[in-house]
């Protein structure tokens, strides 16, 4: 069995924690709106991963009065996130071929 390269877990890790660390970032900033019907979660699920004019009036409504006092969820960081282990691939990937 071939083991990985160093980066190439180091990718895979880091990537895996920065999507689970935005999911629930994401969760956290976004479940108070689910719960009091202002979204449904499929309308919230497209704020984990992109920034439209109705996820901004979510976050404005749920971060003002949010009881962890939190800073609004970023939906870049699940691309961060993605794009790290989206490079464990081609690293993986590199030192088979």
């Amino acid at each position: 069995m071939q083991t990985l390269p160093m980066a190439t877990r180091f990718l895979v890790a880091s990537g895996a924690l920065i999507v689970l660390f935005s999911v629930g970032w994401w969760w956290v900033t976004y479940r108070d709106v689910i719960g009091y019907d202002y979204m449904s979660l499929p309308d919230a699920g497209v704020c984990l991963v992109s920034n439209t004019d109705i996820c901004q009036l979510a976050r404005s409504l749920c971060s003002s009065a949010h009881p962890l006092a939190i800073i609004a969820y970023w939906s870049a960081s699940i691309w961060i996130g993605v794009a790290a282990l989206c490079g464990s691939l081609v690293t993986g990937t590199a030192r088979n071929a």
